[in-house]
């Protein structure tokens, strides 16, 4: 998998099935998505809108930890979560998603890349 995600040429010259990499790939990403959701549904209520918080975190913590690394979305979710819940010991639970955010805005005006994105340069 990784080498079909790094340089896709060079792992089929080497003999590795691309095509049956990525459907793998895609096949087990549904699945993990297939079963989180309904571990979500089981425990909720089944609404139009059911994931949208959740999404809204998860996006969060994937933009603050940083795109192009592996740690960074784990890192970036780790943040969220801390801050979204330490703030329940001082505000009301409500706001639990307006403080993971807000961690999102703070951290992101000082690394605009994310805590482990890579700086690129423009032009």
């Amino acid at each position: 998998i990784r080498a079909v995600s790094d340089n896709r040429d060079l792992a089929e010259s080497s003999g590795i099935d691309v095509q049956r990499v990525v459907l793998t790939v895609w096949v087990a990403g549904s699945a993990l998505a297939g079963f989180g959701g309904l571990v979500l549904a089981v425990t909720q209520s089944v609404q139009w809108d059911m994931g949208w918080s959740l999404l809204l975190t998860i996006f969060a913590g994937v933009i603050l930890g940083g795109l192009g690394s592996v740690y960074g979305p784990i890192i970036g979710g780790l943040v969220v979560g801390m801050a979204a819940e330490v703030s329940t010991l001082w505000f009301s639970a409500e706001f639990k998603t307006a403080f993971a955010l807000g961690a999102l805005i703070l951290v992101l005006l000082v690394r605009p890349q994310g805590i482990l994105g890579v700086r690129q340069r423009i032009g």
